[in-house]
């Protein structure tokens, strides 16, 4: 099983058509590529991290005006878990892991 392992990944580096592949999936180097990675993955971080006490108190208002209760104290529970102001180290990972393979 490791050989077969080894020998499909020693395939996967040196096949071109699967370089190629990765190639075009390669996102180019632009500000627009820069920019989706900063609006995807840190501006919500910042956003968590500055206003979870404004955003928890909006949707308390908005769960007891317009939610049933049963459903209402599920969406409570999830917004406060989402929104906790605490920093997602796994998202900011992902935002600097995906920056490095922009420019690269």
């Amino acid at each position: 099983m490791k050989e077969k392992l080894k020998h499909i990944q020693k395939n996967f580096k040196h096949n071109p058509k699967i370089q190629a592949k990765l190639q075009e999936m390669k996102p180019k180097k632009s500000i627009w590529g820069f920019l989706g990675v900063v609006l995807v993955f840190f501006v919500p971080e910042v956003v968590n991290i500055l206003y979870y006490q404004e955003i928890n108190a909006f949707m308390a208002q908005l769960v007891a005006q317009y939610y049933p209760p049963e459903l209402g104290e599920k969406v409570l529970w999830l917004v406060k878990k989402t929104f906790d102001g605490e920093l997602s180290f796994i998202n900011i990972g992902l935002g600097l892991g995906f920056l490095w393979w922009l420019y690269r």
